[in-house]
């Protein structure tokens, strides 16, 4: 349960790929507290409040890479999704349940 702490301080190691600009954060690393090894998340200001919305897992790291790019394409094109869905990959969101959807909110400029 508590697997989340083997992660600290060796991000480096774990890294697959990572996309930064205008506030936004797609991350796709190598996990240890989840039931797939790799998983892509997002943050973005315009959903769940700028967290971490984990949007999906891999077995290996090269889906892990083609997930990467696929996110990347899909989170700067010119139609952002409607909503982000939480896979619910590591284990506390399992115990936690339910469905974890988060709709886009736009601020107003």
């Amino acid at each position: 349960m508590f697997d989340f702490l083997s992660m600290a301080g060796n991000y480096e190691s774990r890294a697959v790929d990572r996309y930064e600009a205008g506030g936004m954060i797609i991350d796709t690393a190598r996990v240890t507290d989840s039931n797939k090894s790799y998983e892509t998340g997002i943050c973005h200001p315009e959903y769940n409040n700028g967290d971490w919305v984990i949007v999906e897992v891999y077995d290996t790291k090269e889906e892990a890479k083609e997930g990467h790019s696929k996110w990347v394409a899909k989170m700067t094109s010119a139609n952002l999704p409607a909503s982000l869905k939480d896979c619910q990959n590591a284990g506390i969101s399992q115990l936690v349940g339910g469905s974890l959807e988060f709709a886009r909110t736009i601020e107003a400029g």
